[in-house]
């Protein structure tokens, strides 16, 4: 009789790499499809404007855009501008989402307040941020302040809606487990409440590093002296449709850098939670 250990053995070795090839093969589709859809796009940008007879001005080659990446004055200028908007973006997410977070959880905590205080948040996060901007210039001038209060605007309210999310949909019966055993309020936030709504909490952040952004150049619209918001009003007042698409492409890049920071982050501190597919963090 044939050795039917062996025989196994030999089936698992034979079948074991096609298993693996599986998620091997998806995560290389992942990053090819992309590359090649990129590339196809760029050469239908380089070609299609010029077939069509469409003037530079209006749309201009992608050649035109990458040329201001090379010419070393408008990269210094795109370098120092690049500077003065992410620290603007990055003190007012600190700010915004920091108070964001602690005013999900208070209004977690008591339900009172939530329903006192969280329909006046609603309707402040309704008004357009470019209205309320000026404001912030009358109150406190032209310096940074405006537009660290503008990005802090933006990014509070998503904070605040994970964060309370987070809280509340942590499941009745293992909070009664907690208590059961004797355990403190401040227990139960530290070991249930607190890690349950930390996923929450990061995908509120992953947003509102978007959003940091858009509330920098929406305040460098309004009142700015340097800033990429300056630079992209400054190449739009000159006709520099190339200009512009090089702020644009700088913007977009950063905002794709801080959402994967952020996206680093919560696989680096939330190990212990499985990503969307089913597989450890």
């Amino acid at each position: 009789m044939p050795d039917t250990t062996l025989l196994t053995t030999e089936q698992a070795a034979v079948s074991r790499p096609t298993v693996a090839a599986g998620p091997r093969s998806a995560r290389w589709s992942r990053v090819v499809i992309p590359i090649v859809l990129l590339a196809v796009l760029l050469v239908l940008w380089e070609y299609v404007p010029p077939a069509l007879g469409v003037q530079s001005f209006i749309f201009p080659r992608f050649s035109s855009v990458i040329a201001n990446f090379v010419a070393p004055d408008i990269l210094k200028l795109m370098g120092t501008s690049l500077l003065v908007t992410l620290q603007e973006a990055m003190i007012g997410l600190v700010i915004g989402a920091g108070t964001g977070i602690l005013a999900g959880f208070a209004l977690a905590e008591w339900a009172a307040l939530r329903q006192a205080l969280y329909p006046y948040m609603v309707a402040f996060q309704s008004l357009p941020k470019i209205a309320v901007a000026p404001l912030f210039v009358i109150w406190f001038g032209f310096d940074l302040t405006p537009k660290v209060l503008v990005v802090a605007m933006l990014t509070f309210f998503p904070l605040v809606v994970n964060t309370m999310a987070g809280i509340t949909g942590v499941d009745r019966d293992r909070i009664d487990l907690f208590r059961s055993m004797c355990a403190s309020r401040g227990q139960v936030w530290r070991k249930l409440l607190l890690p349950s709504a930390l996923p929450s909490i990061f995908a509120g952040l992953e947003v509102a590093a978007v959003f940091s952004l858009l509330g920098a150049i929406t305040g460098e619209f309004v009142s700015s002296k340097a800033g990429l918001g300056v630079l992209l009003l400054q190449q739009q007042a000159n006709y520099y449709t190339a200009g512009v698409f090089a702020v644009l492409i700088v913007l977009a890049a950063l905002g794709v850098a801080l959402n994967q920071l952020v996206q680093m982050l919560r696989k680096r501190l939330l190990f212990w939670h499985s990503n969307s597919d089913g597989r450890a963090s």
